[in-house]
């Protein structure tokens, strides 16, 4: 599949009209964001520049685990062009225009950005409950005017274990420290659900795992604070690639790993009622804390 292959090259205070960064609070703890949302076990931020964190509550002090821990959310544009060579690309610094205020009371925030050869991006993110929905589309491919685009999320995952848990050098303690971790993920091609150790070793596009995308992943760590992560799509059939922290190399799925969403640009228009999916088939991506 496209999305396959394009995986490994994804490694995902003022009120502004104009094209610039968006406008951000100036109070800690969310100095610094556009948007913010505040749930028990997690918060999720939009930062003036359009990437996404997601910060884990820890679950005795009620605050926020610092960046060890902290979920990355990159927005890019990929362009294939005709020779079939791929390349991923940040949205412009001072490319991004909204008529939205900063703040923690939205639920429903859009903007639009830029990309190098003038490519125009939108992004939506809402915020449900535990869920976060997110959705963008290609607007207008300025100069590029061959080859494939595509408008892209990449979550990494970080490692979720500190060396006070894999720093021990007996493998059996570090085992039963992960012995009721569990990581489900369901494969596209067969709608065959799989099961996975945290610690287990595992390249995720080996054919019985994760190679040919997923329509969802489920991740129950012990060290998630109480959270168990699902990523997936509005509505559970989008396929999404799951690859190792370093694509293609084999590696215990603790250690990191990431999630990617891609809509590719076809110049149509979205239909009535349907914009959230951009004409192009996929549905949003969705990042549920349950």
């Amino acid at each position: 599949m496209v999305l396959g292959w394009l995986l490994g090259w994804v490694v995902c205070s003022a009120h502004h009209v104009l094209a610039g960064s968006l406008p951000v609070m100036t109070k800690n703890p969310w100095a610094g964001y556009f948007s913010g949302y505040a749930r028990r076990g997690f918060e999720f931020a939009i930062d003036s520049e359009g990437q996404c964190e997601i910060y884990l509550i820890a679950s005795k002090t009620k605050q926020r685990i610092g960046r060890s821990r902290t979920i990355d959310i990159r927005v890019e544009l990929v362009v294939e062009d005709s020779q079939g060579r791929v390349t991923t690309q940040k949205l412009g610094k001072d490319s991004f225009r909204t008529d939205m205020k900063p703040g923690l009371d939205h639920k429903e925030v859009r903007f639009t950005a830029g990309s190098k050869g003038d490519v125009k991006l939108e992004v939506t993110v809402k915020y449900e409950r535990n869920r976060i929905i997110m959705d963008g589309r290609i607007l207008d491919r300025g100069t590029l005017k061959t080859g494939r685009l595509y408008m892209g999320f990449c979550v990494k995952v970080p490692a979720m274990y500190g060396k006070s848990t894999y720093g021990n050098a007996d493998k059996k303690k570090v085992k039963g420290a992960m012995r009721g971790d569990r990581i489900r993920i369901t494969r596209a091609a067969d709608k065959k659900r799989v099961t996975l150790k945290s610690y287990e070793e595992v390249n995720l596009q080996d054919k019985h795992m994760a190679l040919g995308g997923i329509t969802e992943v489920s991740v129950d760590m012990d060290a998630q604070e109480g959270n168990r992560f699902v990523f997936t799509t509005l509505d559970g059939s989008g396929v999404i690639e799951l690859e190792n922290k370093t694509p293609g190399q084999k590696a215990a799925l603790w250690q990191g790993y990431q999630v990617t969403w891609m809509r590719e640009f076809t110049g149509a228009p979205a239909k009535d009622g349907d914009h959230d999916r951009a004409a192009a088939g996929i549905a949003p991506l969705v990042i549920e804390m349950k």
